[in-house]
């Protein structure tokens, strides 16, 4: 018995030992994103861009910095649609003004089209990214305006008033949590996109064109993106977009 008990207080020691020791080492270990703003600062920019990229795609964790070295790395490498697509992610992100204006000097510089921002286009932008918060909104007026819809009724006055606001609200709530507001967008990435007239290879070529164009999505048909291009709806390998998302 003797034996036994120092043999299950051995075995706890040694596993309390060795969580410790693990436990200092996962202290001790820096992060994937610690390791490449290191490297980055110690200007190993292709090493770090590895670590960075590990990070977005394998990880899905991202911040404004590292997307920001991302793209000048990117630039700096001649990588134009990977570092536009920094950029983006970098806008969605912080809905920061002037990389909406760096975006449309590298676009202009390089001639790349579907970057051009309107205030219609910053106000759609802002609607759905404050969906949740504006449709709460909207519903608690709902709310408001029945209540005084009921509270008139019994009151004998006809509710008229109060009724229009509420079914104008309705239909507004209805359609603002329902209508896309912006379509999605995505960055051609082959040197040679080959832009087609419908969503197979035996198609008429539309157009032959280079990476870093923005161009909105309108569907998916295999292995075919439905894209529009000068105001016209044509057919990308999926392979040769990348979707502007988070």
């Amino acid at each position: 018995m003797l034996f036994l008990q120092k043999r299950i207080l051995k075995i706890a020691m040694i596993f309390f030992l060795g969580t410790n020791i693990m436990a200092s080492a996962q202290l001790t270990t820096p992060s994937s994103l610690e390791v490449a703003d290191s490297l980055f600062q110690q200007k190993q920019y292709t090493q770090s861009l590895e670590h960075y990229t590990s990070i977005l795609r394998n990880d899905r964790q991202y911040t404004p910095s590292m997307l920001l070295k991302m793209a000048f790395i990117q630039e700096g490498l001649g990588h134009l649609s990977q570092s536009m697509y920094c950029l983006n992610l970098y806008y969605l992100i912080t809905h920061d003004e002037h990389t909406l204006q760096k975006m449309e000097e590298i676009a202009v510089k390089n001639k790349l089209t579907g970057y051009e921002s309107s205030d219609v286009t910053k106000a759609l932008f802002l609607l759905k990214e404050n969906r949740l918060s504006i449709t709460l909104v909207l519903l608690a007026l709902c709310v408001f305006l029945f209540s005084i819809t009921i509270y008139q009724r019994r009151k004998n006055v006809k509710p008229l008033t109060a009724f229009i606001f509420l079914a104008f609200v309705l239909v507004v709530l209805v359609l603002y949590s329902n209508i896309n507001l912006i379509r999605e967008s995505a960055i051609l990435t082959s040197s040679q996109t080959y832009l087609m007239s419908g969503p197979s290879a035996g198609s008429s070529v539309i157009a032959i064109v280079k990476e870093g164009h923005k161009v909105e999505v309108h569907g998916k048909k295999d292995v075919w993106m439905k894209v529009i291009w000068n105001d016209r709806e044509v057919y990308v390998k999926e392979d040769d977009l990348l979707p502007i998302r988070l």
